[in-house]
Order: structure tokens, then sequence, then C-alpha cells
């Protein structure tokens, strides 16, 4: 059930009325356990925490912890005891002994099979003691009283007799180093000494050599990569014990009390010699708990009194990314939601927060319940938070090292205006101003005299403006000079002049083309932004995707169309931020940008 990562859906603090109602059932369904015992491990003085776990294969589970360390995990309204609590309490349920090496069998998430449970008698109906189907029961090794995973009886105890010992024997639900024991503190495996053992186990049983106890708790230490620094012939029970943080949890004693643990003998974690874990930080954040502690954390203090409406994209990156602890990444696709507005749908669902969409494809929060009764009793994590970022004046903004050219349109000589131009010193594909082809054009008429002086307005054509300007089969005598120049531009080539700060003007043919923000259509229902000709104007594709990338929370890629162009493409109609990006971050004039009439429309 744990062998797989899950996602922490919510986490409370135990109620009054919730910490008495579980300790009935546990009272109900472990009928041996003393009142002293469910006391000490349910203690009214210490708090409780609730979790909602969702697995892997999507079955939720309810988890009970004292100290961050869970004690019991709830499924199909059965309570089952975790590894740390039964290493307090080795005997609070029915328990199969097997052998170290199956333990690479159960961690895995096999069940433990009958012919591997070793029998402390001859195989008899009541040999284990009496049990029922699905009754709760714990696994340990040989050598060691210490459970290592906690299930459920696959069959009754008569069963058992009946099928000789064959077929699955329990379904194993929890195990040591799964996640539900990473969830906690991650103490290591105890010694706990056999009752009543012989050292010795006859070679023949075991099926490889001369072997011994300490042989199989070093096979079990090999598999965790922890070796005894003992002598074979050393007495376990001289062993130092350690004390661990489930140590201090459940060994608790009043002021000036000495406590002696009979049971504890010896424990793995003092043969190695172990970093220590940075207690700073919480024992296991996975990204949908992650996710959800900021979401949290951000509600609790940064996002207090922030001014609603606000995207939701401006929310996660200003108001959640700085909850998150330092030295961890706040990754909304690496959690089981994949998407921002997916986890915040499943906020919303959860009445935290109420979720709008303003335009298509742009959604902001509306509504923030800061009474909720989850949100109230949430605390805050005392992990330590990353630098602080710069500050606005401080910060790149995107665009912010970008100085956009200068485009000014341009005309190409070509050969049917060539004889005209070459009075002025220009030669075929020379580019030319608008306004340097209409001063040359003046020149030419004043030059000549080719001014009506009947009408100041007309020019009289003579023949090298004829064979210059009119038409073919066209017949004018006099033409208006307000018609010269457009009649010369229109025989004349469209060119433009690229001008970027610090390089040279490059003249190219034809006219500018404009950023161009297009819509596709991906699969059914899924569409994506387009970006072409960025690269023409200068601008770091690079730069620019990471930007809108940030700015909107989903994906944005890089192209490549054909050999000399690149295409951004975005996730979804992000045609409206795009737009005022390049406007107000790039500078760019709006002529040059085209489509912008395809951001969608407010409804």
């Amino acid at each position: 059930m744990f062998h797989k990562e899950f996602r922490v859906k919510s986490q409370t603090v135990m109620r009054g009325s919730d910490r008495k109602k579980l300790r009935a059932d546990i009272k109900q369904q472990y009928a041996g356990i003393s009142e002293e015992q469910l006391a000490e491990i349910i203690s009214t003085k210490e708090e409780m925490l609730t979790s909602k776990l969702e697995t892997h294969s999507h079955g939720t589970v309810v988890v009970y912890s004292i100290q961050k360390i869970p004690i019991f995990f709830q499924t199909e309204k059965i309570v089952y005891p975790t590894v740390y609590l039964l290493w307090k309490f080795p005997d609070f349920v029915l328990t199969f002994t097997t052998w170290p090496e199956v333990f690479k069998k159960l961690e895995g998430g096999a069940a433990l099979m009958l012919p591997g449970v070793i029998l402390p008698g001859e195989c008899s109906a009541n040999v284990l003691g009496d049990f029922s189907r699905d009754c709760c029961c714990a696994v340990r090794l040989r050598g060691n009283r210490a459970p290592v995973a906690v299930g459920k009886t696959a069959v009754s105890s008569t069963e058992m007799f009946h099928l000789g010992m064959k077929g699955k024997g329990v379904i194993v639900l929890h195990t040591y180093q799964d996640f539900l024991w990473k969830f906690g503190d991650k103490s290591e495996l105890p010694l706990l000494a056999e009752e009543a053992q012989c050292l010795t186990v006859p070679s023949e049983t075991l099926g490889f050599g001369e072997a011994s106890l300490v042989d199989n708790v070093s096979f079990l230490t090999d598999h965790l990569q922890c070796s005894l620094a003992t002598d074979k012939s050393a007495d376990l029970e001289t062993l130092p014990v350690p004390r661990t943080e489930t140590d201090n949890f459940f060994l608790k004693t009043s002021e000036g009390e000495k406590v002696e643990d009979d049971c504890l003998v010896a424990d793995l974690s003092p043969c190695v010699a172990m970093e220590q874990e940075d207690n700073s930080l919480p024992p296991m954040e996975m990204p949908d708990d992650l996710l959800y502690k900021c979401f949290m954390y951000a509600l609790k203090t940064n996002a207090k009194r922030v001014k609603l409406p606000i995207l939701t994209s401006t929310f996660f990156r200003n108001h959640m990314v700085p909850c998150c602890p330092k030295g961890r990444n706040l990754d909304v696709k690496k959690s089981s939601y994949k998407k921002l507005s997916k986890f915040l749908a499943a906020m919303q669902e959860q009445g935290f927060i109420k979720v709008e969409e303003q335009t298509k494809g742009v959604e902001s929060i509306a509504v923030i319940d800061h009474e909720h009764d989850e949100l109230r009793s949430f605390r805050i994590p005392s992990w330590p938070l990353s630098e602080p970022e710069l500050s606005s004046t401080e910060q790149q903004t995107p665009g912010s090292n970008y100085s956009p050219p200068e485009i000014t349109d341009m005309l190409l000589v070509t050969a049917d205006v060539l004889p005209f131009m070459k009075l002025y010193g220009k030669e075929k594909g020379s580019a030319m101003l608008s306004s340097e082809v209409k001063q040359c054009l003046t020149e030419y008429v004043k030059a000549n005299d080719l001014q009506d002086p009947a009408n100041k307005r007309m020019v009289r054509m003579d023949m090298l403006l004829t064979q210059t300007l009119v038409h073919k089969n066209e017949y004018a005598e006099v033409l208006p000079f307000a018609d010269l120049l457009p009649r010369c531009e229109e025989k004349m080539k469209p060119a433009y002049r690229l001008s970027f700060p610090g390089k040279e003007p490059e003249i190219k043919k034809g006219q500018v083309q404009p950023v161009i923000l297009d819509i596709s259509q991906r699969g059914a229902n899924k569409k994506v932004t387009t970006i072409d000709n960025l690269d023409l104007y200068g601008i770091d594709l690079t730069e620019f995707a990471s930007a809108v990338q940030k700015g909107v929370a989903c994906s944005a890629t890089i192209d490549k169309i054909n050999k000399d162009d690149k295409r951004v493409t975005v996730q979804g109609n992000q045609i409206k931020f795009i737009g005022q990006l390049l406007k107000e971050n790039y500078h760019m004039p709006q002529k040059y940008i085209k489509g912008l009439e395809k951001a969608p429309k407010k409804k």
C-alpha cells in the first residue's frame, strides 16, 4: 500500500471528540489492550495530527501521528498500527515470524506466503493461535522481535492448517522503510531480544552452512547497509541502547523518574557512523504535500491581506514560491496535479478559495476563506525559507537588457526608374527613403521648369518623366505633382532598414514582417499559442519563453521551423499576456504585432 509514493490531501490537528472516537475504535478492535496501554499510546496531553492520504492506487487512507510519528493508519474502517508503534509494543497484535531474506520481497509489496512462516512448534490448527481471516497482524524476522511489516491475514488459522501451510498467509499493507515509515522520523529498526530462544539455529533448518542468530542479524543489517561492529560470540544484551525520537515519544516518565526498557536491547543505528539529518526540515515532503503546505503557508502569512482578485499565476509566483523551504523547488509538474489550475481547483473543492475565469485561459482567485476550519488549525512549518528575491527595482525584468531596433521603410531602385535615378547618382538596387525620392522629383521639376504656369499643381511631362512614371498604353501630357511620388514608388521595390544599437544598419528586401501571434488546435480540446518572427527583431527566444512560462505558469518551448527560423510555442491561449509583454517590456509598436484580435474575449 505504501511501497509507492502517496499524496497528502490534508493535515489537521485532531479534536478531542475525534480522539475519543479513535480510542473507542481501537479498544473495540483490539480487545486485549489495557486502559494503561491505551492511555500511554494516545495521550490527551500530546497534540495529535490527522493526515488524509491518497495512495498510488487512488485509495484513501487516514494516518494518525504524534510528534510527526505515525502510530496508526486507517483504511476500510480498520485501524492498523505502524511499525513505529509495534517497536514499543511488539505483542500488540498477532505476529508471524519469517526468515530475514524474505524481507526483500515484503518491502517490494509482495504478500507473505505460508511456506515462509516459521512455526514455533508442530503444525496444528492453533499453533499460531486462533484467528480469523482479515485479522490485523505483524511480521517479524527470525532473531528479532521488532516487526518489519504490518498487514492482515489472508486465511484463518483453521484454513491455514487445512491448506498444509501453502498459499498466501499475510497481505502486507505497510513495511519498514516504505513511504509511511519515511513519513515519520525514519528511525532505524531496533533489535529486540527473542523470548527463550537459543542463539544457535540448526544448519539443516536454515539450508545454508553453519549459522547462528548473529548471522541472521548480520544478513538483515547487510541488506540495510549497516553491519554489526561486534564479535559473533558477543552477548547481544550488552550492546548499548541509543534513544531515538521514537523512543523519546513513547518512553515518557514523570520528572526525576528513571526508565528501564528491558525489551529494547540493541539498535542497528549505532553500528554505523551516520550523518545527522537536518531536523529543521520536515522528514518527508513529497511534491503534493509540499504544494499543499506552501499554499496553506501563503494563506496564513503573505497572502493574508492580498488584494483580490489576483491572477493565479501571480499568486503562485509571489506568494506560494517564497514559502518553499530553503533548498527545495516548488514544481507543480512534479506533483500529481501537473497543472496549477488543477491544484487550485482541488483547493476550491475543499472550500479554501474561489477561482474565477476572467477570460478564456486566464484565471484569478476571487475569494479566500480565512475562516476555514482547516486553515485556522494549520500550523505554520518551522522550516527555513529561501533567501528573499530581489526587489522590483533590483530584479531583472524580461526585456530589461533589450533595445528595440529602429525600423525604417525603404525603396529599392529598379530598372524602370534607373534612367531617372542615375541623374542623382543612384545605381540599381540602391536603397532610398521616400523623402529622398520626393526630393529628387521636386529638384528635377524645378530644374527643367516643368511646372504648368496656368496651374502650379500640375507638372508637364517630358520624355524622361513619361518613360519613368507613365504606364504603358497610357497617355498623359500633364500630371498632378501629388501623383508623381506614388507613381515612382509603385515602380520601385519595397525594403526596410534595421538599425540595432551599436551595430551597422542592415537593409532587407520586402515588407517588414510583424511578430505573428496565432492559435493552433492540438488534439480534441487543446490549444497552443505560436509566436513567429521574434528573432527578426533581435529578441532572445530563451529569455522570452522563460518570461512567458513564469508569467502564465505553463510550458513554453522553442521549436525549429526551418533552417533559419524558430518559433515559440506556449500552452493555451496566452495572446493577451504575450501582447502586453511585447508592448510594455520590449517596447514594440502595435503595428508590428499581428494577431492581437485572437485574444480570448471577456464573457
